[in-house]
């Protein structure tokens, strides 16, 4: 497997939550049903290595919509961060600079967190994805803390080839799947300092298919489910182990752990994959 160095970085939370063309363009306010609306523009950085548009490329832009749902019901003084994400696949996601639009809401809150839901279409109106959030309250982000979402030109363009450089990511075949590291930069962090969780789904997602790869299988993403254990701080690295729970002629399961560097879990995703998502 090609070990992919990132040379050149931009502010890849906001790339993956809204798209280099669609930066500067605000969210549709809250409708009165406590509906949020958001647009993300594709691009080929959204590829995974195989060359195809992957699901882990909208994790961010799903995190943003669902999370900021959750954050309309959120108690005076608190934030929401995730504590699971799932995202089901619907339909192929593109890659060639058309619009993908969410619609999220919350279905319940109380003291402890909230629950949303959401889907995701093309700009044709197909059904793309279907997704839904945990989220738990916690102590309101540090002072001059990062948005999470970057402050990139609208005009700025990624030179990344896929998400893997994307993200800054390596990835490595193992004797039982693969593994992928990834460094805690500035660029991938939410407003408390800590690897975003739609970042964490995007890196598992690759993790994955690395590992699918790794034993000859061509599949993609039928879905991801991801829980948040622990906190990925800025400025450590994390260690994605990924291993192949099952792989048929057309449906394969792979377990993907992240690790911090004293070796203890943060994510731990289920990732399913089927041929017949491949087009």
């Amino acid at each position: 497997m090609t070990t992919i160095e990132h040379t050149r970085r931009y502010k890849t939370v906001a790339l993956l939550a809204r798209g280099p063309g669609s930066l500067s363009k605000a969210e549709s306010a809250p409708s009165e049903t406590g509906m949020v609306s958001n647009s993300m523009r594709t691009g080929p950085w959204l590829n995974g290595p195989a060359g195809r548009a992957a699901c882990g490329g909208i994790g961010v832009f799903v995190d943003h919509v669902l999370g900021r749902a959750i954050m309309l019901r959120s108690p005076a003084g608190h934030v929401s961060v995730s504590s699971e994400i799932s995202i089901d696949v619907c339909g192929p996601i593109p890659s060639d600079g058309s619009l993908l639009s969410a619609d999220a809401r919350v279905l319940r809150s109380d003291a402890q967190g909230a629950f949303a839901n959401g889907s995701v279409v093309d700009d044709t109106g197909r059904l793309v994805a279907v997704c839904s959030q945990h989220g738990r309250w916690v102590g309101e982000a540090p002072a001059g803390a990062p948005s999470g979402t970057g402050a990139v030109p609208p005009d700025a363009r990624p030179n990344a080839e896929n998400l893997l450089e994307l993200i800054g990511a390596r990835a490595k075949a193992t004797s039982d799947g693969a593994e992928l590291y990834l460094d805690v930069t500035e660029e991938l962090v939410n407003p408390l300092n800590n690897l975003h969780g739609g970042i964490g789904l995007c890196a598992s997602d690759i993790a994955a298919h690395a590992a699918l790869e790794a034993v000859g299988t061509l599949s993609d993403t039928a879905s991801v489910h991801i829980a948040y254990v622990r906190p990925l701080p800025l400025g450590t690295r994390a260690r994605f182990d990924a291993s192949v729970v099952h792989s048929g002629r057309s449906f394969a399961v792979v377990r993907v752990t992240a690790v911090n560097e004293a070796g203890k879990p943060c994510t731990i995703a289920t990732v399913t994959t089927s041929t017949h998502m491949c087009v």
